[in-house]
């Protein structure tokens, strides 16, 4: 294997931590890629609703901190380099700020990009009047108005927390809110939320400033003075950045089955997710899902038992101590065992192949040793070792 990485994870988010970290504690090289900074759209909010149960309330630094920790104890190295193109396939790519990288998998968790909603002057006017992030920048509007823009939870609790700064939040709902009961009763019970339905925003109004905006109702237009405006629609998924994969219109990844893509080392979790529910639980269920199949797909089915493979003998069957097979089948794999032929020593780190293979899951352990105890190792034997196996045990005995 001649990859970067074993699995390399682009986004970390809830979906992609909890994901990098799955596979990192099943003993595979991880990295997780974020251009900023760990916590995507945790990074964006102050209190998390419903979690970690209904009717329960968490910080999200505290919900971040425990995901990093977590993800780094594992073994997870985290990355700040921007991953730019993710080529699909056989053996995956990924180009970065840093350099191309290859991956025996990637798991994409990347999230949505910003909401946008693709009226004309709008770039012009991001960060001059129009956001993304209520936790970010609502401090910036305090005791002014602002409007919110989208129809679902993550809109529902943006507005409830600019209520708490801003003097006025009017949330524009396109069609009909989806939110859920529990943060309508929270929006309705608000004094400075305003709910307007079937409201479309047209045109913005300002000159290098926001200054307000043009909303289409079924009562017809009417001009809306804002200073601030945070627009949760349009926003998009990874399919610009992922070759190979299956997108849906909002490009969302499209997937087989739960987490796996059409190519069988690629996978998807969280919002990056075609259908995908907008939720922490659903985000962390996502990654555990993807980590775990990201294992699987770099390593066969185990439960063959122990097979000790020997370049220079063949294979030695479990359970035979004397039957010796013609013809090496080594391949590369993780870890290997080197003896020096004594009877001891040899039982010593079969002993410790089982308990390592049950314990990484390994489909079989490389063997070599000496012909003899007291002869020199063999150079070849040691180049095959060196050149094919991460970690060699050796075991001597007298």
């Amino acid at each position: 294997m001649s990859s970067d990485w074993d699995v390399a994870v682009v986004g970390a988010g809830v979906a992609g931590l909890t994901a990098a970290r799955v596979a990192a504690q099943a003993g595979l090289r991880v990295v997780a890629y974020d251009r900023m900074a760990p916590g995507g759209q945790l990074v964006n909010l102050t209190a998390l609703h419903d979690v970690p149960g209904p009717g329960e309330v968490t910080p999200s630094a505290e919900l971040l901190g425990r995901l990093v920790a977590a993800a780094e104890a594992a073994g997870v190295t985290m990355s700040f380099a921007e991953v730019t193109r993710v080529h699909a396939g056989a053996s995956p790519r990924l180009e970065t700020s840093e350099g191309e990288v290859g991956a025996g998998a990637v798991v994409v968790a990347t999230g949505l990009s910003a909401g946008r909603l693709g009226l004309p002057g709008e770039e012009l006017l991001v960060g001059r009047g129009i956001s993304t992030c209520a936790g970010c920048d609502g401090p910036l509007f305090r005791g002014r108005a602002v409007a919110v823009v989208g129809d679902d939870d993550w809109t529902a609790e943006e507005a409830l927390e600019l209520a708490e700064v801003a003097a006025a939040v009017t949330v524009l709902v396109p069609g009909r809110p989806g939110w859920s009961a529990e943060r309508a009763a929270r929006l309705a019970a608000s004094g400075r939320i305003e709910v307007l339905t079937g409201a479309t925003v047209t045109a913005l109004r300002g000159e290098g400033v926001l200054s307000g905006v043009v909303v289409a109702t079924s009562g017809g237009e009417r001009e809306l003075a804002v200073d601030g405006l945070f627009p949760y629609v349009g926003r998009r998924g990874p399919g610009a950045l992922v070759d190979g994969v299956a997108t849906d219109e909002s490009g969302r990844v499209r997937t087989d089955d739960g987490v796996r893509t059409a190519v069988p080392t690629v996978f998807v979790a969280g919002d990056a997710r075609s259908g995908a529910p907008d939720s922490v639980p659903s985000a962390e269920a996502d990654g555990a899902a993807a980590g775990a199949a990201a294992v699987a797909a770099l390593r066969p089915a185990a439960g063959r038992g122990l097979r000790i493979v020997d370049p220079t003998f063949g294979v030695q069957p479990a359970g035979s101590a004397a039957e010796i097979l013609s013809g090496g089948t080594a391949e590369w794999t993780e870890v290997a065992l080197f003896s020096n032929s004594k009877p001891n020593a040899t039982e010593l780190l079969r002993g410790v192949g089982e308990r390592l293979q049950a314990h990484w899951e390994l489909p079989e352990i490389g063997f070599a040793s000496k012909p003899n105890a007291s002869a020199a190792a063999d150079k070849d034997v040691i180049d095959w070792l060196s050149q094919r196996y991460k970690m060699v045990l050796v075991a001597v005995g007298d």
